[in-house]
């Protein structure tokens, strides 16, 4: 199981401190969509200089434009990007054929996609082993479980879930889903103490750890 730490909703100071206190134990580390749209590019740049050996994801959440918007976040010195699940097939086709390119990851945010959108989806791009699902419970419908966004359809694949993660869902969802990823925010992030909580995270992952 990996830990991918989600930086969002904070000022980009916070950010910085915060990637270089979570690299070590993070897999990867995630510049959310807010500090994009508030700082840019920039956003990108300062969390991948701070994160390490830790690659970044950029949360573009792409809709449009796909190699303008990708291969400002590549330059930037993030190593995956995400594209929007309900946008056209083209731009999916484009981000998945840019990151093949590159050799770097694309994970394709699942937010709000039926299931048939989804089998869809699969049939445009296939399994391409650098592209990640990702079931993605919003902050607005955060009320829903983000166990329930899994099933049968994600077996064999890559995936990556997302929404309100907290330690005890990570223990829960290790016994029978040892290969996910796991998208963490404010579960460390809005800690009283960040530190002590992605470290309780990747304590949470570790009986899945001993399966793989």
């Amino acid at each position: 199981m990996e830990l991918q730490v989600a930086l969002d909703r904070m000022t980009l100071d916070r950010a910085v401190d915060l990637a270089g206190l979570v690299a070590p134990y993070a897999d990867w580390i995630e510049v959310g969509t807010s500090l994009i749209k508030r700082y840019g590019t920039a956003a990108i740049s300062a969390v991948v200089d701070a994160a390490g050996h830790a690659p970044v994801v950029a949360d573009t959440k792409t809709a449009d434009d796909a190699a303008t918007e990708l291969h400002m976040c590549f330059a930037a010195g993030a190593k995956a990007v995400t594209v929007l699940g309900m946008t056209t097939d083209a731009t999916v086709r484009a981000c998945a054929a840019i990151t093949a390119d590159l050799s770097a990851e694309l994970l394709v945010d699942l937010l709000a996609v039926p299931p048939p959108r989804r089998t869809h989806l699969l049939a445009v791009i296939g399994q391409a082993p650098h592209v990640l699902w990702a079931p993605h419970v919003g902050v607005d419908a955060r009320q829903e479980r983000v166990a329930g966004v899994l099933g049968p359809w994600a077996r064999g694949l890559r995936v990556a879930v997302a929404g309100g993660l907290t330690a005890a869902d990570v223990a829960a969802l290790t016994p029978e889903w040892p290969h996910l990823r796991c998208v963490v925010g404010g579960a460390i992030t809005s800690a009283p103490d960040p530190l002590a909580a992605v470290v309780q995270m990747k304590a949470a992952m570790r009986p899945a750890e001993g399966k793989s």
